[in-house]
């Protein structure tokens, strides 16, 4: 379901008014408006009959993270994931702020540029998972796309529950690497993200952190880790393709 839903919703948005001008924000919602159509075609439309905030409150068990709502199916080796709603997880995204400059010196650039987190549009998120399930063997599942009573949306899914120990940076690193990553230098330096990109497959991988990565029995198991496909900006801002 998650391929094939990922490849409709694609057609379905192949001209979703990024030519007219939208920003991420009218993205976002103009491709959760093609979303919802085509779940209730597909038969996997959920709608509930309450809001998220009066669902998250009804639960205290229910675990909490920056992306998603999580809990485990007992005995299922199942996590279960429903996303913010609005947000479809997280995207790397190349801001720019404007620089202090207290004595007005020409030599300052206006804007310091870096690579931080926004929402991520419903085509970004599907594809993320895809590219989760095609790179590091994970077998995510779209299970539904749920209808919040506020008509804002989520999209459901599943995941292997994985078990062990955060993996240290090392490991990570050694991993990536041994798996065809090349590391990839933020230019924000400490304050930065560790990176990598695939190129064969041209994805970037954003926060493969101890906290996403896992060591069980001596495997590497990087389970949320943020993929996405560089656009222009972050590839020149990276310097993905130099020369």
């Amino acid at each position: 379901m998650l391929e094939a839903f990922h490849d409709r919703l694609r057609h379905l948005c192949a001209h979703d008014g990024q030519g007219a001008g939208l920003q991420r924000d009218g993205l976002i919602r103009w491709q959760a408006q093609q979303a919802r159509a085509l779940a209730d075609k597909l038969g996997i439309l959920k709608r509930f009959g309450t809001t998220w905030d009066e669902w998250r409150a009804s639960d205290p068990d229910l675990k909490f993270g920056s992306e998603h709502i999580f809990e485990c199916a007992p005995g299922s080796g199942l996590v279960g994931k429903i996303t913010i709603p609005g947000k479809f997880g997280l995207t790397p995204q190349v801001i720019a702020h404007p620089t202090v400059n207290l004595r007005n010196d020409p030599a300052v650039p206006g804007f310091r540029r870096a690579l931080e987190f926004v929402p991520a549009t419903p085509l970004e998120y599907l594809q993320r998972w895809l590219d989760a399930n095609a790179l590091f063997h994970d077998d995510v599942k779209l299970v539904s796309v749920v209808e919040w009573q506020d008509g804002r949306l989520s999209f459901g899914i599943t995941q292997p529950q994985y078990d062990g120990e955060p993996a240290p940076l090392q490991d990570i690193t050694l991993y990536f690497e041994a798996s065809g990553w090349k590391w990839i230098a933020d230019p924000a330096g400490g304050e930065g993200h560790l990176l990598f990109f695939h190129y064969p497959q041209g994805v970037l991988a954003v926060d493969a952190l101890p906290r996403n990565c896992f060591l069980h029995d001596g495997t590497l198991l990087p389970f949320d880790v943020i993929l996405c496909r560089p656009d222009a900006e972050i590839e020149e801002f990276l310097s993905l393709y130099p020369g």
